[in-house]
């Protein structure tokens, strides 16, 4: 296994293990460790993602056989999707009251967060599954 896989697979049960941590302690009220959770793994996915494209572009990288394109397409995409959302609403949260963009994430947290951690969650057990398809 490559060491790249490695590292992935570990992010992604690390970041699976965190993001279970982070909806529970926000269930519960906990929302001090609930936001240090989530600028975490938010910040965490965000240098993973940007090393993957680096490592991607300017070697070390590897290739894929054609058959998984698609699938890692797919994976990419999908991981971006709650990635993206993860980062409007800590930036909503960090920037209470400042703006229109965090008024409407700060009002919208609870509905955002709860469609955003199926689809992260979706994401890292892809990355799981990548580790061992693609070894």
């Amino acid at each position: 296994m490559s060491t790249f896989l490695i590292i992935s697979t570990v992010w992604a049960v690390v970041a699976l293990v965190l993001l279970t941590v982070a909806w529970w302690l926000a269930r519960v009220g906990k929302t001090v460790p609930h936001r240090i959770i989530m600028i975490l793994l938010t910040v965490g996915a965000w240098v993973f993602i940007i090393n993957y494209i680096f490592g991607q572009r300017y070697g070390g990288g590897g290739s894929l056989p054609r058959e998984y394109i698609p699938w890692m397409a797919l994976h990419g995409s999908m991981g971006l999707v709650p990635l993206i959302g993860a980062t409007c609403l800590v930036l909503g949260r960090l920037m209470t009251r400042r703006n229109k963009f965090s008024t409407h994430f700060n009002r919208h947290h609870k509905a955002y967060g709860r469609t955003f951690i199926v689809v992260w969650i979706f994401t890292h057990l892809g990355g799981i599954f990548n580790a061992f398809f693609l070894r």
